[in-house]
């Protein structure tokens, strides 16, 4: 795992969501077109997006900082794609063997409920942008939505951070060092 890469890979992957959101929405509204007029499955917006961001995570991320035996926890709710199959777009067998920790810079705020939160208690989800006091997978991508640690069903709780409150570092999966 080469860490030095890290910051430098995930600011390089929210810039890659930010210059091309506007392609990925006009994709989106070309495959919605399609589907509805072959009256196949539609999928969502956020479905679609996480798909797409999914295998650019693995690409701009993953293969900067992981050696061929490691890969990071998927990003979001991972590629849904072949669902049944898998989460991942490339090595689809492959466990996460790290997952991407938040470290604060200093004291942090949930934006959602406006309470001091330990950001231990979290998991990475994804890049985020605040509209009207809630969350939104738009442009700037500039704050960070994390879930509860070791969530179950529908029974979680979920943060949102500003970005520029934080650094990032990996744990190794399975250890607490």
């Amino acid at each position: 795992m080469n860490i030095a890469r890290l910051n430098s890979a995930i600011n390089n992957f929210i810039d890659f969501l930010n210059v091309n959101y506007q392609m990925i929405t006009k994709s989106y509204e070309i495959y919605k077109l399609k589907v509805e007029k072959d009256k196949f499955f539609l999928v969502s917006f956020e479905e679609y997006f996480y798909d797409w961001a999914q295998a650019n995570w693995e690409l701009l991320v993953e293969r900067v900082v992981c050696s061929p035996n490691e890969s990071l926890v998927i990003y979001g709710s991972g590629s849904d794609y072949e669902a049944a199959g898998h989460s991942r777009v490339f090595f689809h067998n492959a466990e996460p063997t790290h997952k991407l920790i938040c470290v604060a810079k200093s004291a942090v705020i949930d934006l959602l409920s406006e309470t001091e939160v330990d950001l231990t208690q979290f998991d990475f989800d994804s890049f985020v942008s605040i509209d009207g006091g809630w969350y939104d997978i738009s442009p700037p991508f500039d704050h960070i939505l994390l879930t509860e640690e070791d969530a179950h069903a529908g029974d979680y709780q979920q943060i949102v951070i500003p970005l520029n409150h934080v650094s990032f570092c990996v744990k190794k999966i399975g250890h607490s060092g």
